[in-house]
């Protein structure tokens, strides 16, 4: 029950991201607000790691290879593309692109960890994707097509995919050290990425201009979505499972509306509500034992 409550602050945590990141993005090339956001992370991570452990823990060749791997995919290419698809394309429509990770997860999971594929999880994931796309195109499902696909659209697709591969990597190396030792090594590496990446835009121009309203999104996005979450997202992905931790992120959805609501005093509307409890309801199935 810890850790059903730890994914679902993480997906609530999450669901903000998207709006901050907009806000953000439209300060910050999207190579520097992803490599500020992973700089002030990594910061955290190793201080934090080495107050918890009282040591950087060591990692043979083999752990180093898997770590390259997570801060490859999940931490540099995810977020390059994460800010670049955000620029270029709606939050909605991003959101529900990157909503497809969790079957590439369980389709990953089921081939190379053997995880069991069964009806009852299948019926869990339709249920879930049947509830995000209500919820995003609030029952305009025309709107999926229009505009067609572009550079925004393919960027959340390279999110999706990256993000799978970085959950199966993830469960590689949940035995082998601990979750915040995970995070903090793969944020390091993924930041070094980050850094030559944004070394083409003006960094320093572009952080003596930063905005306080761009510095608190900054912040929430660094220590708040990416220190705490990804380190119980990690947590999630040792005790459940990839496939089962990562259908948490059809909650996501859900959360954009909390916020909406919250911030933005829109309507919670039966539609919506409707779309929210297909969503749970898959994410009980998918995660349901068997008896």
């Amino acid at each position: 029950m810890a850790t059903y409550l730890k994914l679902l602050f993480v997906m609530l945590v999450w669901g903000g991201t998207f709006t901050s990141a907009r806000f953000l993005g439209n300060e910050l090339d999207p190579a520097i607000s992803a490599f500020l956001r992973f700089l002030l992370a990594s910061t955290a991570l190793l201080t934090l790691l080495y107050f918890k452990e009282g040591r950087f823990p060591k990692v043979n060749k083999k752990q180093f290879l898997f770590l390259l791997g997570m801060g490859l995919t999940g931490i540099a290419m995810y977020n390059l593309l994460f800010f670049y698809g955000l620029v270029h394309t709606g939050a909605g429509r991003g959101s529900l692109i990157t909503a497809t990770n969790p079957l590439l997860t369980a389709l990953g999971a089921a081939y190379i960890f053997k995880e069991r594929f069964t009806l009852i999880r299948i019926m869990g994931f339709l249920l879930c994707i049947s509830g995000a796309v209500l919820i995003i195109t609030k029952g305009d499902f025309a709107s999926l097509m229009r505009n067609g696909i572009g550079t925004g659209e393919l960027a959340f697709i390279g999110c999706a995919l990256s993000w799978a591969a970085y959950t199966l990597i993830g469960r590689f190396m949940s035995d082998q050290l601990s979750s915040l030792a995970v995070i903090a090594y793969a944020s390091c590496i993924g930041t070094v990425v980050l850094f030559i990446a944004a070394l083409n835009a003006d960094l320093v121009t572009a952080l003596k201009s930063l905005s306080m309203n761009a510095g608190l999104n900054l912040l929430y996005l660094s220590l708040i979505a990416t220190v705490i979450a990804f380190v119980w997202f990690q947590e999630g992905i040792k005790v459940l499972g990839a496939a089962k931790a990562a259908v948490f992120i059809y909650f996501m959805p859900v959360s954009a509306v909390f916020w909406a609501w919250l911030i933005l005093d829109e309507k919670f509307t039966l539609l919506l509500a409707i779309g929210a409890t297909l969503v749970i309801s898959g994410i009980y199935l998918v995660n349901k034992k068997r008896g």
